[in-house]
């Protein structure tokens, strides 16, 4: 678990004892490459922490997909709906590879967060970071031309051009295949 322990701490400074029931209440499980762990219109009540491998969050609307979110080693990935609010989820997880992911049940996680301070500081902390992240991207969709928003992409997600399908990134920047790769040439 390493992958995943180093995240967490350079999230927040996670206690010992704090991360060794953490990971006492979690399940190792493998994924192979293309499989949904989370899929839209179910409710999954699972928190995933991937310590090998990618994933992408995506929405499924009329025969389109659209990539909102990309998961890799030491992240954390779930179904919003489902996980706040009990509700099917919206959106689908897939692995982009093959996975191994360590789950826990958000009912385990909710207990620890009123067990131990420092996880729930360290949970406080990460979803703060992922809606900082989600606004700056909905931001860049809107406001920056195709070119810079692949350099965002990169900044944001180092190395993982070279691991995924380029039209997943596209769909992420909201931009068609030929415009990616005209902006890929430029480079």
């Amino acid at each position: 678990m390493k992958n995943i322990i180093d995240k967490i701490r350079q999230i927040y400074p996670v206690s010992d004892e704090a991360l060794q029931a953490l990971q006492a209440n979690m399940q190792e499980r493998h994924y192979p490459k293309n499989t949904y762990i989370v899929q839209s219109g179910v409710t999954d009540r699972l928190v995933y922490f991937i310590e090998e491998g990618v994933t992408r969050s995506v929405f499924h609307h009329d025969g389109e997909d659209t990539t909102t979110w990309f998961s890799q080693e030491g992240d954390v990935t779930f179904g919003m709906d489902s996980l706040y609010y009990h509700l099917p989820s919206i959106e689908s997880v897939e692995t982009l590879s093959d996975c191994k992911i360590y789950t826990i049940h958000i009912d385990k996680l909710n207990e620890l967060y009123e067990t131990y301070i420092d996880i729930a500081n360290w949970g406080r902390i990460l979803h703060q970071n992922a809606n900082k992240e989600l606004s700056h991207i909905f931001v860049e969709r809107l406001q920056l031309p195709p070119k810079e928003r692949y350099e965002q992409f990169n900044r944001r997600y180092p190395g993982l051009i070279n691991r995924v399908k380029l039209k997943y990134i596209a769909a992420f920047l909201g931009v068609s295949i030929y415009t990616l790769s005209r902006v890929r040439a430029q480079k």
